[in-house]
C-alpha cells in the first residue's frame, strides 16, 4: 500500500508516528528511508511524532501541540535553543540529561485535560502552571510572532518561570 501511494510521486508525505515502538536500528532505517524518499521524489514531509530526538534529526520547522492546539511554531534550532511557550519549555526540560547523575527529572505539574471537557476560551496549559496568574493568560489565545518565523500562543510565555 505504501509503494502504491509513493508511486504517484506525492508532493507531501504525511508520516504519523513512523518510528513509534521500533528499536533504534529499525528507527534509523525508517528515518533514512524517509530522507531518501524526500530527496528522490522532491517531496515535503509532515512528520507527526512525540519523539523529540526524531524532531531534532528530521525537521526544519516544528509545530508543538498541547491539548489539540498548536502552542508554538519555530525553526527547529530556535525551538530547541529558545523555546517560549511554558509547555514547550517544560517538555524540553523534562528530557533526561545524560551528562548528570544527580539531577532529578523535571515533571510537568498537573494532568493533561480531557479533550471533551476543555473550556472554549482561555489558555489550555494554564492549569498546569498555577504560579502564573490567570490575568497573565489571554482569554482567547492567539498566535503571536515573537521572533522571525517564531510564533507562540498566549501571552503567558512572557511571565513563565519554572516553579521553585
Amino acid at each position: 500500500m505504501i509503494a502504491i501511494a509513493l508511486s504517484c510521486k506525492p508532493e507531501i508525505i504525511i508520516a504519523d508516528e513512523p518510528t513509534t515502538a521500533l528499536d533504534v536500528t529499525i528507527q534509523a532505517q525508517i528515518l533514512d528511508l524517509l530522507k531518501t524518499l524526500q530527496s528522490e521524489i522532491n517531496a515535503g514531509i509532515i512528520l507527526i511524532t512525540h519523539d523529540l530526538g526524531v524532531v531534532a534529526e528530521m525537521a526544519d520547522r516544528v509545530a508543538v501541540m498541547y491539548a489539540g492546539e498548536i502552542v508554538e511554531i519555530a525553526n527547529v534550532n530556535d525551538l530547541f535553543n529558545n523555546p517560549k511557550h511554558p509547555y514547550t519549555r517544560s517538555l524540553l526540560n523534562s528530557i533526561p540529561q545524560l551528562d548528570t547523575e544527580t539531577e532529578k527529572l523535571h515533571v510537568i505539574q498537573g494532568m493533561v485535560p480531557s479533550l471533551t471537557k476543555l473550556e472554549r476560551t482561555g489558555c489550555r496549559f494554564s492549569q498546569r502552571v498555577p504560579w502564573i496568574k490567570e490575568s497573565e493568560h489571554e482569554k482567547n489565545p492567539t498566535l503571536h510572532e515573537v521572533g522571525e518565523n517564531h510564533f507562540v500562543r498566549c501571552t503567558c510565555w512572557k511571565n513563565f518561570h519554572f516553579e521553585k
